[in-house]
């Protein structure tokens, strides 16, 4: 399997994102541009990559910028799936909820919902 954190390439589709191990990092910089989610973030050996989510239905968030996160999860169940589905005018079928855990608290402190991932290096 190709590493994807050394990775050149873009990687794409939402079961590739699973391969890809968030592990000890910080996210900076976040921008939506008309429903693209960049997300830029920092290795904890200091490589830059920006995940882009596409589709973008909602995102959840809490003081998420420079904070420390030990991991992230893709979920297809998660609740914020079904709370859009309530809520949104937007398609939201084929959704995926993207989490990003702090180290310290038993909530994630990021969710995205997309229908779609890539990572650029």
């Amino acid at each position: 399997m190709k590493d994807l954190i050394d990775s050149k390439d873009s990687i794409k589709s939402s079961e590739k994102s699973a391969i890809f191990q968030l592990v000890d990092g910080r996210i900076g910089e976040i921008s939506l541009v008309k429903g693209t989610l960049y997300v830029h973030f920092e290795t904890d050996d200091e490589k830059d990559l920006t995940l882009v989510f596409t589709d973008v239905v909602g995102v959840e968030m809490f003081n998420i910028q420079n904070t420390e996160l030990s991991k992230w999860t893709v979920s297809l169940n998660d609740p914020f799936i079904e709370r859009a589905r309530k809520l949104s005018e937007k398609h939201t079928e084929d959704l995926v909820c993207y989490a990003f855990w702090s180290p310290w608290l038993k909530e994630p402190i990021m969710r995205i919902l997309a229908s779609n991932f890539e990572i650029k290096t």
